[in-house]
């Protein structure tokens, strides 16, 4: 499945080309057709996101409800009933003793709906129903569940595909960088995760040239932008049902449409992982090594929620403490150097690569941050300063560009949870950790500095 996606997103799929059916396309209205069934929908879902959309459905059958009984009795998008699957609840919490519901249940039973939980579909017969709707549900619907269903099945999608298939979406636009995303309204494809016809996606492009779906705003957490796509992915599935654009016909009459601009790269969205935490100081991509910077740190914060590394114990220092301690880094933000950091750091860099100044002391407070990668190791001894608004936090330089001092960008770190200890200002945190004795020559600055 994985290569599958990797092939469409490299241009090497040798099938038909996919349909694009935008927002601004308007297909040929299948709704004066007298063998168009009211929807017995089955919703699929887990998270909030789902929840938007199960919720704009409950409405739109209720709407509809309040009709007169021959009101669009036989037009496409109205919904006779609706019936939700759930995944089984998680446990959660120290020692797994919690038992937490999905968001799409609790919504689900306070709106008084049937609810069906299950995590797998083989062996089960679903109730009479004619669509199925997937939306944030990650199982796959088998082709026997959606053969089944006469208008098969609809997804609602948090990016503008081709771009960002997969299981995150979301998070992958703030890893990569994107500037802009969207939603997807797509059919389920009986083979592979998000390989559906395109039947709309938006929101519609803004007013300036080359403008494309929704402008993510700055320092936008996932959760933040889970929150604006998610009314804009229920809208769109809901003008999908109104139009009538899960019908067959409506399909085959719709021009194709690109949202995404001409030579605009698609991304895999894969799963994420606990792993993908852990602060990389590092980059392995590609076989080839890279340090990341501020700015790839903040990102990944904000997709991720708190980042892991390990802190190293000075040497000589008397301690019962091991060798190293995991530690979680809270309240990441992207701030500028404070003034005068960034030259001192320049000049110290400098001498760092003269005999005669390599084994000075350098001026700031240092801690080694340990990078794990499998049984590879790597450590980085960084500076740090302590934040001068009395917070507590430190301020930390990583990736700062050697030729435009005035640019410079830090992470300012404001709680550290050490292994086996409570969340603390991270600047008492780091206490344990730090020392004035590191030399020039053993300050990592090639992370310090953009190369």
């Amino acid at each position: 499945m994985r290569a599958s996606l990797l092939r469409r997103l490299v241009g090497l799929t040798a099938a038909s080309p996919r349909r694009w059916l935008c927002g601004t396309t308007t297909p040929s209205s299948p709704s004066n057709r007298t063998d168009v069934e009211p929807l017995r929908i089955l919703f699929c879902g887990s998270d909030a996101f789902s929840c938007a959309s199960l919720g704009a459905l409950h409405a739109e059958m209720q709407r509809q409800d309040g009709l007169p009984k021959d009101h669009r009795a036989s037009l496409a998008g109205r919904i006779a009933s609706l019936d939700v699957v759930v995944r089984p609840a998680k446990r959660t919490g120290r020692g797994l003793k919690q038992v937490a519901d999905s968001p799409v249940r609790t919504m689900a039973t306070e709106l008084g709906l049937c609810v069906h939980e299950r995590d797998t579909f083989t062996g089960w017969q679903p109730p009479s129903v004619n669509m199925i709707i997937a939306v944030s549900f990650g199982l796959f619907v088998p082709p026997r569940i959606l053969g089944a269903a006469r208008y098969g099945g609809l997804n609602v999608h948090p990016s503008l595909l081709p771009d960002l298939p997969g299981a995150a979406p979301i998070e992958h636009a703030i890893l990569s960088g994107r500037e802009r995303t969207g939603v997807t309204v797509q059919t389920l494809d009986d083979k592979a995760f998000d390989e559906g016809h395109i039947l709309l996606q938006g929101p519609k492009a803004e007013a300036e040239e080359g403008a494309f779906g929704l402008a993510i705003p700055p320092s936008c957490t996932a959760d933040e932008l889970h929150r604006l796509l998610a009314p804009l992915g229920a809208d769109l599935l809901i003008q999908a049902l109104r139009r009538g654009l899960y019908l067959p016909g409506a399909v085959a009459a719709s021009a194709a449409a690109k949202i995404l601009p001409p030579g605009f790269v698609p991304v895999l969205a894969s799963k994420l992982s606990k792993a993908d935490q852990q602060v990389p100081w590092r980059l392995h991509q590609h076989s080839q090594s890279a340090t990341a910077t501020a700015e790839d740190i903040d990102r990944r914060a904000r997709a991720l929620g708190p980042l892991w590394t390990h802190l190293a114990v000075p040497q000589g220092r008397q301690s019962p403490m091991p060798t190293q301690k995991r530690a979680i880094l809270g309240d990441i933000e992207l701030v500028t150097c404070p003034d005068q950091m960034a030259p001192l750091l320049q000049r110290q860099a400098a001498e760092s690569s003269r005999a005669e100044t390599k084994d000075s002391p350098c001026a700031f407070q240092t801690a080694t941050f340990v990078q794990r990668d499998g049984q590879h190791q790597t450590a980085v001894a960084l500076p740090f300063t302590v934040s001068p608004d009395g917070s507590e936090s430190i301020i930390l330089p990583a990736g700062i560009s050697s030729r435009a001092s005035d640019s410079s960008s830090c992470i300012r770190i404001g709680t550290i949870k050490i292994e086996g200890d409570r969340a603390k200002p991270a600047a008492r945190a780091i206490a344990g950790f730090s020392h004035n004795e590191t030399t020039l020559g053993q300050v990592a600055w090639y992370v310090v500095f953009r190369q």
